[in-house]
């Protein structure tokens, strides 16, 4: 053994520990954290066979990084053992999510996603799937435009033989950073290849945008739907509302307050209600920054939500970038108040971005959401399909 297959084993040894409990304070370190681990937690399985490749080299002759003597050897026997049983580890939590996701969503084995699909986890676009890009939705500029996906149409057609459902999607970035082509790019390429016509935008970002401004870019999305449905092939009355944590947060929003003038300036007469939303690890607090009472009620727990559409709320039991109690907070508020089903799903393990690769626990959870959404296809209620006594989530 070498030192620097030593000093690589202690580098990965020490984030794998942190992975296992990743923590919440200081900020900073729980940050780096999340940022450092995005990748290995979706896929440590990919991680052990890089490893493996690299200790494995150390076993070939070396004359410019000389051989450790026996201690340091077997420090790092023990160090590979520890990575060996905390990979396994992050694996068998990525199998719990799986069951939670099939257990929350009633997928019977044969519909249950659940590859072993970690050797190619980048969420490439497939070639049945078309890209339309930059389309403007509001005013301004670059915060103003939307990607649209939609499956190709063998026959030439610009548009579907009849109007599709839509999926509408919002970034994550706390409001302040982020980009419409980085998060859950594996749903929106699986929903346009159901044939749905999906969306992707952006929206004005602090410090130029404030609160309400995101939610009334996010409506204008809305309204843009409602304008262009026939040009695109678009079905106003099944839009589907979805984002990852900040965009969880617009997503939530969109799905309790439609149709509220004061949030549609200069396009009040738009109907602004969905049929359904997606939260994924959504930030389900406060705005930055508002003060409790503050108008317009920039928390979730604060809305009504007397006349909600269906809603999935999936979160990470990790999450060390929102807490998992913001998602179980609002799963409850809907459940005492809501009409419509409410479906909880929270995965062990998972931390916070846990869309940004086509891994094995997000592929899981876009068939759960592609359950949840199935309905709607058929101008059904979404999430109708389900057991009306199936509200689990928090894995036992």
């Amino acid at each position: 053994m070498t030192y620097g297959i030593l000093l690589t084993l202690t580098i990965w040894a020490v984030l794998v520990a942190l992975m296992l409990r990743p923590p919440h304070r200081p900020l900073p370190l729980a940050r780096a954290v999340y940022y450092l681990s995005v990748a290995a937690n979706e896929l440590p399985m990919l991680v052990l066979l890089l490893l493996a490749l690299t200790v494995s080299s150390s076993l070939l002759p070396d004359d410019v990084d000389p051989t450790l003597g026996p201690l340091p050897t077997v420090a790092g026997i023990v160090l590979g053992l520890f990575l060996l049983v905390g990979l396994a580890i992050l694996q068998r939590r990525i199998i719990r999510s799986r069951a939670v996701i099939a257990h929350t969503m009633d997928l019977s084995a044969e519909a249950r996603p659940f590859r072993w699909t970690w050797p190619a986890p980048l969420p490439l676009r497939p070639r049945e799937v078309e890209r339309i890009a930059g389309l403007a939705h509001g005013p301004g500029g670059r915060e103003h435009r939307l990607d649209l996906y939609r499956r190709r149409h063998r026959d030439g057609a610009a548009t579907p033989a009849s109007p599709a459902p839509v999926l509408l999607y919002f970034h994550g970035g706390g409001y302040r950073s982020g980009s419409k082509h980085f998060e859950s790019r594996h749903l929106l390429h699986r929903m346009a290849q159901r044939g749905w016509v999906v969306l992707s935008a952006s929206y004005g970002l602090r410090p130029g945008t404030t609160w309400p401004g995101h939610l009334i870019d996010a409506k204008r999305v809305i309204a843009w739907v409602h304008e262009h449905a026939a040009e695109h092939g678009m079905d106003p009355s099944r839009i589907v509302i979805s984002g990852s944590s900040a965009g969880g947060h617009l997503a939530t929003h969109c799905a309790l307050t439609g149709g509220d003038p004061l949030l549609q300036p200069g396009f009040e007469e738009i109907d602004t209600h969905v049929a359904a939303a997606v939260v994924l690890y959504g930030y389900l607090g406060r705005y930055y920054g508002q003060r409790p009472g503050e108008q317009p009620a920039s928390h979730p727990l604060d809305l009504s939500v007397s006349g909600a559409p269906p809603v999935l709320i999936v979160h990470g039991a990790l999450d060390n970038w929102v807490p998992v109690v913001q998602a179980r907070d609002l799963a409850t508020h809907l459940r005492d108040g809501s009409p419509s089903p409410v479906v909880y799903a929270e995965l062990p393990g998972a931390q916070h971005g846990f869309d940004v690769f086509a891994s094995p626990r997000f592929r899981a959870v876009v068939g759960g959401i592609e359950r949840f959404l199935a309905p709607l296809e058929e101008h059904e209620p979404a999430g109708s399909s389900l057991p009306a006594t199936n509200t689990p989530g928090r894995p036992g």
